[in-house]
Formats: structure tokens, C-alpha cells, sequence
């Protein structure tokens, strides 16, 4: 968590309300004032990474690298039986892309139910909407029986240990082998999941593929004839400024890198840890630089100019309006699908430098995209739901995979070279590949592009080129009270300070003043919990 203002952090405050009015009279959970209680740890599930699928074609140069591949393989791994008991299973879940058709029209979904052996049955919510719809279902207690969870909402711990579950006892330690698929979900994600020292969901894991990487037009830069490398801060300034052109509705920039230029300047990922105390990246002396870069960025019309007010970054790069954008690696499946076939589209993924010709060390994005928790029940009822669960995070090469992200051959998908492509109705049914039960929980992210394996090798190379010496923030996994609770608005403030510096209302000189009120509304309350949570976990 973070003191950034995310769509994270704006569920939290509206959620304060029901979290409360649901938690009232509940004497079983921690007082949400004892950091030191809701900060214990617990042991993590043992790491067994899965060995029964086929090798990544590239090898693995970090701990970190996501296993590579550039087709699927001709025999698939068969799914062990079916997890589920016949039961019905209620779960609450967002979705970033179209709603798909409801189950009753839609066989892809009544699929689901035969390999899983459930009646699955989803209230699926836009991410835009999902915030409202979960303040609801919070107060209502209709979650359901597994349910998406956005970690930045007041009182997340007293909610879970008061609703959820408590899964320490079925996957703790040596526990989790019993689910082998989730057994493979590495460690830094499960650290995302414990609260008050018990293990409160199941991680929707990323990886690094969390992290910002400035995607680019390589075939735009290829017709312009601009190389789009750059070594240094300068050369990427300049590279801008030469690929800007206003009235041929072009830009260089979707919006501010934010995450890539930081790096450039040596500003810390969030925080900066020493020896157990604590620097926000708002009080150092290169953010107030990464400022003035940005601002100018935005003076000399470099980035698109409706970046702040209405932002949208990947349809502006699709269509060629800018010619780069500051995204996730996650985010690459998505920019391509929207690429017109045949169109010569074709992606490309900018170098990362440090700051001064220094070693490059880019923020390492979360392990995880969110949690998943499972609603407290008795014990036979949340070993088959964790059963349904370690289905749903099968890896690549399994039969369960490529259902989930394809569905059924000659109607969802087909072959193409060897490479399946999803068809009209299989992009409407399975929700473009990214069928929202993956928000209950899935593998660890290949780097598999269908019927793009060059793009493979592209994304290969780029976290090959860093990963070792990405910077991570220190308080992933460790929750303040103060930030659950006053994070949102303290937010929002520094937001609206930023967006005035950025748009030439307020001078650079003006952010010393921004921090001191920021510390003041709650940026020192925050440090010293999360800085007493180090603590705790470090004993």
C-alpha cells in the first residue's frame, strides 16, 4: 500500500462507512489502532514451483523472469478430476474488460461449470463501478463465497478476520502442497495476504510484469525514421521533442512516464528504507526535479492534452496520436488485441536508463494485482472451495489454462499457424481472454503472446536487461491504519498540489509548502506505522 492516490485507494474511502456499521459489536478482531497486531506475521505457504509442464524456451535469468514461451504446446496437461462438489458458488469479482454474456447464453461459461465442477455463479462489475457495488455487498453481506478484494479500503483487516476466512491452517508452510497449482504462486505474493497473523486470501498474482515499461510505435518510430533509443534523460527529451507534432495530431507521450522518469532521477519506489526508517519519495530532493522534468514535459506539448482530464492512453496509442505510453508489462495482451490486423502494428518496449549513466534500477511493481478471500465457513466448505481455487491458478500448458483464456475450439477459438486466436463470439464470451474469474485467482503470468511470438523475445529481453536491480517498495504487504483511513484525502491532496505544478498553476518552489501539509494531514502517521509494521515483521 501506498500513500498514492490509486483506484486503490479511492475504494477505501468509500467503504468506510459500511466497514465500520458491518464490524460493529464484532469482539474477535483486531483493534484497528494496533499496528503491531494487524502487522504479525505468520508462516508463508512453502514455494513448489510446478514441474510438469513444458520448458520455457528461454532461460531464466532471475528468480523474478516469468517462464517464456512462444507457442503452446501440441500436448497439454490434463486437469486433474473436477474440484468442485456440485455446489453452487457465489463469488464477486471486477472486470477491466466488456461484461461477458451471462451464463445462461453463453457456453463458455456453462463450460466452466462441467471442468469445475460448480455452478458458478458471478456478479461481475466494471471497474469503474465495482467500488460502489463492493461498498454495497460489504453492507448487505452478499460477497459471496470467494470474492475479489482491492486492498486500499478502511478497516481491511477487521473486515477479513470478522468475514474471511482464516487460511493459515490448510496452507501454511507445508500445508499449501495439498494444492499444488497454488503450492506454484511464489512467496513475495502470498506476503500480500497476511493479516493480524493469519493468511486471509489467495493472491491474483503479476509478478513483474506489475512493473511500468514505456511502450512505444516501432512501426510509427520506423516510418518517421527516428531511432526511439535513448541513453539518458536528455536523449529522451530530446527523442520527444522530435516526434511531437501538435498539428498532425501527434505526441510523443500518452501522459507523464511518472514511473519510468523516476527512475532516471534515483527517485525511490514510494519509500525509501534505512536501517527501519522511512523516506516518502514526496520529501526528496529529486522528486522536486521529476516535477520540474514533467511540467516541462507538459509545457512544451509533448504529452497528449487531454492526459489529465481525460485520459485514455491506449486506445491514443493504438491510433497513433501518441507514439508512447507508460503501462504495465500485464498491459501488453491487452494494447495488442486492439491492434487492427494487418494494420503493420507494431509494438516495441523503450530501454530503461539511470540516473546520471548510472546502473538503471526501475521500480519493481507489487507481486500481486489484488487478493482473493474466501468467506468463513466450515472446514470441509473451504477445503473444496481452496480446491476450486488451486484449479483456477493451473499454469500454461495445462488443459484448465487454455480453456480459461480461449474456451472451446471452433467456436471460441481457432488454430492459426499453430497459435490460437480467439473469434468474434470468443472475444464477446471470454471477455477478450480475461474472463473475470481470473480475479479469484491465477498462475503466475507466462510471457506467451498468442500467435505473436516475437513479442515474446521483446519483453524477455527487457526485464532480462533490469530485473536483478529492480527497486521494490519496502512496504508491500504491511498495512497502516492511517493510510486505510485518511490515505484517499491525503491523496487527493498531493494529487491536486502535483496537477497545479504540472499545468503551470504553481511554481515547482511551492512542493516544499505541499509537503509539509502533506506530512501534517497524516504523511507522519503514516511513516510511523508503517515503519512500527517493519518492526513487526522483522521479529
Amino acid at each position: 500500500m501506498t500513500t498514492n492516490i490509486t483506484r486503490r485507494a479511492l475504494i477505501g474511502g468509500g467503504l468506510g462507512i459500511a466497514a465500520t456499521s458491518l464490524l460493529a459489536g464484532c469482539s474477535t478482531v483486531t483493534r484497528s489502532t494496533d499496528v503491531k497486531a494487524i502487522n504479525k506475521a505468520v508462516a508463508l505457504p512453502d514455494y513448489v514451483p510446478w514441474q510438469g509442464g513444458p520448458a520455457p524456451v528461454l532461460p531464466k535469468t532471475s528468480a523474478l523472469m516469468p517462464s517464456a514461451f512462444r507457442s503452446i504446446p501440441d500436448r497439454l496437461v490434463p486437469t486433474r478430476g473436477r474440484p468442485g462438489d456440485g455446489s453452487i458458488v457465489r463469488g464477486s469479482v471486477p472486470t477491466n474488460s466488456p461484461v461477458p454474456p451471462s451464463k445462461g447464453n453463453n457456453p463458455y461459461w456453462q463450460g466452466l461449470d462441467e471442468h469445475m465442477g460448480v455452478d458458478l455463479r458471478l456478479t461481475i462489475t466494471p471497474n469503474a463501478d465495482f467500488p460502489n457495488k463492493f461498498a454495497t455487498q460489504v453492507a448487505g453481506d452478499t460477497l459471496g463465497d470467494v470474492f475479489t478484494i482491492n486492498q486500499g479500503f478502511s478497516y481491511l483487516p477487521q473486515f477479513l478476520e470478522a468475514k474471511a476466512a482464516d487460511l493459515s491452517p490448510h496452507l501454511s508452510g507445508a500445508g499449501v502442497r495439498d494444492y499444488p497449482y497454488l503450492a506454484n504462486l511464489p512467496t513475495a505474493s502470498w506476503r500480500g495476504t497476511v493479516f493480524s497473523g493469519g493468511i486471509y486470501g489467495v493472491p491474483v498474482p503479476r509478478g513483474p510484469l506489475t512493473s511500468q515499461v514505456l511502450h512505444l510505435r516501432q512501426d510509427r518510430f520506423d516510418r518517421l525514421g527516428v531511432d526511439p533509443g535513448f541513453g539518458s534523460l536528455d536523449e529522451f527529451l530530446q527523442l520527444c521533442r522530435r516526434v511531437s507534432d501538435p498539428h498532425a495530431n501527434r505526441w510523443a507521450l500518452a501522459s507523464v512516464p511518472t514511473s519510468i522518469l523516476a527512475p532516471m532521477l534515483g527517485v525511490p519506489n514510494q519509500w525509501r528504507e534505512d536501517g527501519g526508517s522511512l523516506t516518502h519519495m514526496y520529501e526528496t530532493e529529486e522528486y522536486r526535479e521529476l516535477l520540474d522534468v514533467s511540467r516541462r514535459l507538459i509545457a512544451e506539448d509533448l504529452v497528449h492534452p487531454d492526459s489529465i482530464t481525460a485520459y485514455n492512453g491506449k486506445v491514443w496509442l493504438v491510433q497513433g496520436s501518441a507514439l508512447m505510453l507508460s503501462d504495465t508489462y500485464s498491459a501488453i495482451p491487452g494494447i495488442l488485441g486492439q491492434a487492427t490486423p494487418g494494420s503493420g502494428f507494431e509494438l516495441g518496449l523503450a530501454p530503461f536508463v539511470g540516473p546520471g549513466g548510472a546502473k538503471p534500477k526501475p521500480w519493481l511493481g507489487d507481486p500481486n494485482n489484488t487478493i482473493a478471500a474466501v468467506a468463513a465457513g466450515d472446514d470441509r466448505r473451504v477445503r473444496m472451495l481452496l480446491d476450486v481455487l488451486d484449479w483456477c491458478a493451473s499454469p500454461f500448458g495445462t488443459e484448465a489454462w487454455t480453456y480459461r483464456k480461449f474456451g472451446i475450439e471452433g467456436r471460441d477459438f481457432e488454430y492459426r499457424d499453430g497459435a490460437p486466436v480467439l473469434t468474434t463470439v470468443g472475444n464477446s464470451e471470454t471477455a477478450l481472454g480475461e474472463f473475470p474469474l481470473q480475479y479469484f485467482t491465477e498462475c503466475p503470468l507466462p510471457l506467451y503472446y498468442a500467435g505473436r511470438p516475437g513479442m515474446t523475445d521483446t519483453v524477455y529481453r527487457s526485464l532480462a536487461s533490469w530485473l536483478d536491480d529492480g527497486l521494490p517498495n519496502p512496504t508491500y504487504g504491511l498495512y497502516s491504519p492511517t493510510n486505510s483511513t485518511k490515505g484517499p484525502t491525503v491523496g487527493t491532496f498531493a494529487t491536486n498540489a502535483i496537477n497545479d505544478v504540472l499545468l503551470g498553476r504553481a511554481p515547482v518552489a511551492s512542493w516544499r509548502d505541499t509537503v509539509r501539509e502533506w506530512r501534517r494531514r497524516g504523511g507522519d502517521a503514516v511513516r510511523r506505522e508503517f515503519e512500527e509494521a517493519l518492526e513487526a515483521r522483522a521479529s
